[in-house]
């Protein structure tokens, strides 16, 4: 019986790009959107992290799948915001598919 791990020095890893993801989900992109005025996006998945702009009501940022839980019990959203990665509280925001 061959073990799936005896080749492994063979096997290419791939890094997918955003379009790639889109095309693997069907065409259709996850996003965050802006759901209660202003929505502080930050550097980090919490308070402590410096602001590095603004998520309005009605505008959108893609999602780019993670997830993390602050100290206070918050869920915060990784996005894509201005060419970087940023993050978003799930406080002021919701997921939305196009």
């Amino acid at each position: 019986m061959m073990n799936y791990f005896d080749d492994i020095e063979n096997l290419n890893m791939v890094e997918l790009n955003d379009d790639d993801l889109e095309s693997i989900s069907g065409g259709r992109s996850r996003y965050i959107e802006g759901d209660n005025g202003k929505s502080n996006v930050r550097l980090g998945p919490g308070k402590e992290y410096r602001s590095i702009g603004v998520l309005h009501k009605g505008e959108d940022a893609k999602y780019l799948g993670k997830t993390s839980t602050d100290d206070r019990g918050v869920v915060w959203y990784k996005i894509r915001f201005n060419g970087r990665d940023a993050w978003v509280s799930s406080r002021y925001t919701c997921k939305v598919s196009y």
